[in-house]
């Protein structure tokens, strides 16, 4: 489907400082938290089936789960962030990864995440944890923009001297500098949601922003008429392609 898009590199105004974006960090964890309390009450009721306190116990594991990528995400991006390890990096066996771990929350929620799949698919330089941490920030924000028969989708592609990593959904519009605008709000202490996407993690997208910029790549949107994708690109290995 076409569309239009932006790549993403940063803005020269409102740079955020890492205790502004500490601030809109513990916001955004309240929502998670406040949950989390309420599914260990109930759990310890004794008027539950086993069934039930299974599901409850799992809804726990999963909402737990996506807390602390959200966390980790902010604690990589900081300014303490050490150096990284690039290498050359098979980019499908990554998002095989990321889809893995993402798998039980979307079944749980009832989506479906899978890999598009690419005959040819070259190397790419990276570093494999944080890679990772963006691809799973990208998959939980497009957690409920799914529909029956147009599952999340992760794609690969070549772009000249970059490989391109997106995460594609079927949500509601997004606007085209959402990292301006996001970063713009934070820096003014406003309230940043995405008014169209309320249930987004705009720490995770200005997190992937930083991650992707230690590793000398960026990030990027494009916008489809029925939702979005979600990209970095990286570039491509001297080592070569895969078959």
């Amino acid at each position: 489907m076409s569309g239009e898009g932006s790549r993403f590199k940063g803005i020269t105004g409102a740079a955020l400082d890492d205790s502004t974006l500490t601030m809109a960090a513990a916001g955004e964890l309240l929502s998670p938290l406040i949950l989390l309390r309420q599914l260990g009450l109930a759990i310890s009721s004794d008027n539950l089936t086993e069934e039930e306190r299974r599901l409850l116990g799992q809804r726990l594991t999963l909402t737990t789960e996506r807390a602390l990528r959200t966390a980790s995400s902010l604690g990589m991006a900081t300014a303490t962030q050490q150096p990284l390890q690039l290498e050359p990096i098979n980019p499908v066996t990554v998002c095989q990864e990321v889809i893995h771990e993402l798998a039980p929350l979307f079944t749980a929620h009832g989506q479906n995440i899978v890999l598009q799949p690419r005959a040819r698919v070259p190397l790419l330089v990276a570093d494999r944890h944080v890679l990772q941490q963006i691809l799973l920030s990208f998959g939980d924000n497009a957690l409920h923009y799914g529909a029956a028969g147009y599952p999340i989708r992760i794609t690969i592609s070549g772009h000249g001297a970059y490989v391109r990593i997106g995460v594609r959904d079927y949500g509601p519009a997004v606007p085209i500098d959402v990292w301006q605008r996001v970063e713009e709000r934070i820096a003014r202490r406003a309230p940043a949601p995405i008014a169209t996407r309320p249930t987004t993690s705009v720490i995770s997208l200005i997190a992937a922003r930083r991650l992707a910029e230690l590793m000398g790549s960026a990030v990027g949107l494009i916008r489809h008429r029925d939702g979005a994708t979600f990209y970095v690109d990286l570039r491509v290995s001297t080592q070569m392609s895969l078959l």
